[in-house]
């Protein structure tokens, strides 16, 4: 019986010796990072590797926690493959009324090989939410009366998208119905839809009557659209395969895989191996990484004396000393790792970044007047941190300097979380779906956004001692009249969230 592999042999280093489809199901466990290593170790194995990828595209989604859709996408159109057209109408048929252009790409140069399954598809959709088939099926440009029949029908059903797609099919036998159609315009009705479908029956004719171009293929570079390195989906690993990945050669593997515990309660073989990337791993990242991971044990002694240690002596890297301020955040409020902290702070640069980190996960309002001076820091990863104190803290006299962030790509989800905190005005369950409407008023919101200011309303009423009101579909319940801000619960308080963890180790994250 052949072994299972482990998450951890799946080494970028190792990738060639490793057949395609076992790196294909490995990224589609989360347990690769999907990069240019891996694509270009799929592309170094010719045909052979691509009959892997055809072989993956039929294994049953299902069993993928990882959807990599649009990475063998992208190796089909880098590589055509007719034993692909399968999965590639199965990526239509689940959004087909949004049809990517990579896609389109991967399909067209299967020519003949790809009309029946799409003329049985567009017939499956329907005419409604066929759109994109029946361009697709033009853009092939393969004679067939089916696909004739199809285009001249869809002229009837929508005459603008019909006739543009005859155009691009390019069959003069479709001339007669255009004509006909144009002819049946009125001259004297000038309303903007009717101008327009004129000028587009116009140039399907015009199109019909021109010659005929070949098809070529747009270049694709396949390796620009992924980038150098990328780690494994830590977020869809089990706790056992985040535990096996802190012994992966990858110091950046190694890193993530600790921090992947942070704000847990681990077990103690977590804890033992965590402690022994904190106090030996090579690389400053990784060891500062596990101090921050280790944050849940730090009121136990050994660990709490191991961090003081680490944040107090000068001769380490700042990046290590400020993984040990972060996980000593919940004890931030003792004088001795207040004096660190604040130390550590007056470093400037990036050790002042991971100070204000410690000060803000704390929620001890003493540190409250740090945040407001550093919202227009030249230092980035400064003003990330002071938008999160902002926000915690409530400082809502900095309002305004938040909302100038909120047009920044690099600060907007930061800007936005902190606004939601910091916005001015009474904190009630029946007011939340006020704050987040006038948040869209103030800046419009995407989908990803407004989830994430309705999290962050939450987050506003954990702060107050209330209950979420987004985190369900239910209806807010009655509530009694405001609670003053007094009534927030306080650092070592239970969680209102019902976890039963200390706030500061749960929602006061």
């Amino acid at each position: 019986m052949a072994a299972v592999p482990s998450v951890v042999s799946f080494e970028p280093g190792r990738y060639n010796e490793i057949p395609v489809i076992e790196l294909l199901r490995a990224a589609s466990r989360g347990w690769v990072g999907i990069d240019k290593r891996l694509v270009q170790s799929i592309l170094d194995r010719g045909e052979a590797g691509m009959a892997d990828v055809v072989a993956f595209s039929r294994e049953p989604v299902r069993d993928h926690p990882v959807f990599l859709d649009q990475l063998l996408i992208d190796l089909f159109h880098h590589s055509p493959q007719p034993g692909a057209i399968d999965f590639l109408i199965d990526a239509i048929r689940r959004e087909p009324e949004d049809v990517d252009d990579t896609l389109i790409e991967a399909l067209l140069p299967l020519g003949s090989q790809a009309v029946g399954a799409l003329l049985k598809l567009y017939e499956e959709l329907g005419e409604e939410a066929g759109s994109d088939v029946a361009f697709l099926l033009a853009g092939l440009r393969i004679r067939d009366p089916r696909v004739l029949a199809l285009l001249l029908d869809r002229l009837e059903f929508d005459a603008a998208d019909g006739a543009f797609c005859l155009g691009l099919y390019g069959d003069p036998a479709a001339k007669p119905a255009l004509e006909k159609m144009l002819a049946e315009l009125s001259e004297e009705d000038s309303s903007d839809d009717t101008v327009e479908l004129r000028r587009e029956i116009d140039h399907a004719i015009e199109s019909l009557d021109a010659p005929e171009t070949p098809y070529t293929p747009e270049p694709f570079d396949i390796l620009a659209e992924y980038p150098k390195q990328d780690l494994p989906a830590f977020d869809v690993l089990t706790e056992p395969e985040r535990t096996e990945l802190l012994s992966s050669p990858d110091a950046a593997i190694r890193a993530e895989a600790a921090y992947s515990f942070f704000n847990l309660a681990v077990s103690p073989k977590v804890r033992e191996a965590l402690l022994a990337i904190a106090k030996s791993d090579p690389e400053p990242l990784a060891r500062a990484r596990a101090w921050e991971a280790l944050s849940d044990a730090a009121d136990q002694e050994p660990i709490r004396a191991a961090m003081l240690a680490t944040l107090t002596n000068p001769s380490l890297p700042a990046e290590e000393r400020g993984g040990a301020a972060v996980g000593l955040y919940s004890l931030a409020d003792k004088p001795e790792v207040q004096r660190a902290i604040e130390a550590l702070y007056e470093e400037g640069g990036d050790a002042r970044a991971k100070a204000l980190e410690a000060m803000w996960r704390s929620l001890y309002k003493p540190y409250s007047k740090y945040f407001g001076q550093h919202l227009d820091d030249e230092n980035p990863a400064i003003v990330h941190q002071a938008l999160r104190g902002a926000g915690y803290f409530r400082l809502t006299g900095y309002t305004d300097k938040i909302a100038t962030r909120l047009d920044s790509d690099d600060f907007r989800d930061d800007a936005l979380f902190a606004y939601t905190l910091a916005l001015p005005g009474e904190t009630t369950r029946g007011r939340a779906r006020g704050i987040l409407r006038k948040i869209d008023s103030v800046t419009h919101l995407s989908r990803s956004e407004t989830r994430l200011v309705m999290f962050a309303i939450d987050e506003r009423l954990r702060l107050h001692g209330l209950a979420p009101v987004f985190e369900s579909d239910a209806e807010p319940e009655p509530e009694a009249p405001p609670q003053p801000s007094t009534a927030a619960p306080g650092r070592n308080d239970p969680c209102p969230c019902g976890s039963g963890k200390k706030y500061k180790k749960c929602h006061g994250k």
